[in-house]
């Protein structure tokens, strides 16, 4: 794995997710980083706004801005 970069940000842990599914689906591997133990403290506001990192390969970026692109269009209809 070469060097991770940040390709989403998310104020849920069950969005973050929801988005590491759709990437897995297009074989690409990430990884959830968030300041709630593990997902144990998901309805405790410890997390900050904003401070659920997805993380992946910087090989996988594009490919993974482009699979999450779905996201983005459903939150626009809103």
């Amino acid at each position: 794995m070469n060097k991770l970069v940040t390709l989403m940000v998310f104020d849920s842990r069950i969005d973050a997710e929801i988005a590491q599914g759709l990437l897995s689906e297009q074989g690409i591997e990430s990884i959830i980083n968030a300041d709630d133990c593990g997902g144990m403290l998901m309805g405790v506001s410890l997390v900050r706004k904003g401070g659920i990192k997805l993380l992946v390969d910087s090989e996988d970026q594009k490919r993974g801005r482009e699979a999450l692109a779905v996201l983005e269009d459903e939150t626009d209809c809103n």
